[in-house]
């Protein structure tokens, strides 16, 4: 039974349909710019750098979810629907836009594995919740209907016929990422309280809170559409979710990447030590020379004196082998250093829990 649908004029429902086109050609722009800005670290982190899971599903929504949108796009501005047939593919734009998104999920569920290889209980729970999402987002699907507009406007466009429980297509996937989020702060932030974090490990949690918060946003405000607002507009906000998280997830993963390659090169660090020793011979230059003016002394002034020192060969390359710490102890860096050679550079995240320190490849994490 096609979903009941009434419009109060031609114009409501012209205006609908195009706000529809708006929001996704929007969506796609910021998807496709962002997809050109990030080309370089795409081919120098993924294409040439090892592969595994976490590569496949990267490449796999890159592609796909463009590929499959553009098909949307003509869609909603294809005059030549009938009923039948775009009640048929309506079921595509849902399913491409839950693939897309639980794409992302899974991504999510392989780094907390990573995180918490030993605490079966946290990965179970977010197993249990990523399946409930698929599941009920599954029956929704086969519930289903176009949007039905007058004669004069044509296009094809989703909206669930199932009443306010399709706002759980926005709710679960909401109660995912905090859940993720959540274990994601547990175990970044003790590492950075304790200033014992690595990029890896701020990337992770600088990253996650971007991603949490603008995600959630966007599910909060779909949830509300979904309940309140115009039959033809309710679904509005789920283009903008698919296209937004895929994109998000992308630069996720193309950043960790990048921080889990590289180090800071040794002169910066002596940059800073010179800076902080130099620091601190002008605090003690102006604390001497004020006590000396307090107690009336005209001794000239004698400065403490610090040496600076250099290595003999400071070198502008990254550290080569096989791991580094996340705090970079002196026992575990190589000690041979060769010119930038393209030889990827592991970090280790020392994961932080309330009784130890937990050590993880974040290879896994990457």
């Amino acid at each position: 039974m096609p979903y009941p649908l009434v419009k109060e004029t031609i114009g409501q429902d012209f205006a609908e349909t195009h706000q529809t086109i708006y929001v996704a050609f929007v969506g796609f722009t910021i998807l496709i710019w962002d997809h050109l800005v990030t080309i370089g670290d795409e081919i120098d982190f993924i294409w040439q750098g090892r592969k595994g899971i976490h590569v496949y599903l990267f490449l796999l929504n890159r592609y796909l979810t463009p590929v499959g949108f553009i098909i949307n796009l003509v869609a909603f501005n294809l005059p030549s629907w009938s009923y039948e047939s775009c009640r048929h593919f309506v079921r595509y734009e849902g399913a491409m836009t839950a693939i897309g998104i639980e794409i992302v999920g899974i991504m999510m569920l392989l780094r907390v594995n990573a995180m918490y290889k030993h605490q079966r209980a946290a990965i179970l729970l977010a197993v249990f919740l990523l399946l409930a999402w698929i599941g009920v987002t599954a029956w929704l699907l086969s519930h289903a209907e176009p949007v039905i507009h007058t004669r004069n406007v044509h296009s094809c466009s989703m909206v669930f016929n199932s009443g306010s429980i399709a706002s759980a297509s926005a709710w679960l996937p909401l109660l995912y990422d905090t859940y993720v989020f959540g274990l994601t702060l547990n175990r970044t932030l003790p590492a950075i309280r304790n200033k014992e974090a690595g990029r890896v490990i701020r990337a992770l949690f600088a990253d996650g809170l971007l991603y949490y918060s603008v995600i959630c946003t966007v599910n909060l405000i779909l949830a509300i559409m979904i309940i309140r607002a115009p039959v033809g507009i309710q679904n509005i906000t789920a283009q903008l979710e698919l296209l937004l998280t895929v994109t998000m997830m992308s630069r996720i993963t193309l950043n960790i990447k990048k921080q889990a390659y590289y180090r800071p090169s040794p002169l910066s660090s002596q940059a800073e030590n010179i800076m902080m020793s130099t620091h601190s011979i002008s605090s003690a230059a102006r604390v001497e020379s004020s006590s000396r003016a307090q107690s009336g002394s005209t001794s000239p002034l004698t400065l403490p004196v610090r040496a600076i020192g250099f290595a003999e060969n400071p070198s502008f390359s990254t550290i080569r082998g096989p791991r580094l710490s996340t705090i970079y102890p002196a026992a575990k860096i190589s000690a041979a250093q060769g010119p930038v050679d393209g030889s990827p550079v592991f970090e280790d995240a020392n994961w932080c829990s309330a009784s130890n320190y937990n050590e993880w490849n974040t290879a896994d994490i990457a």
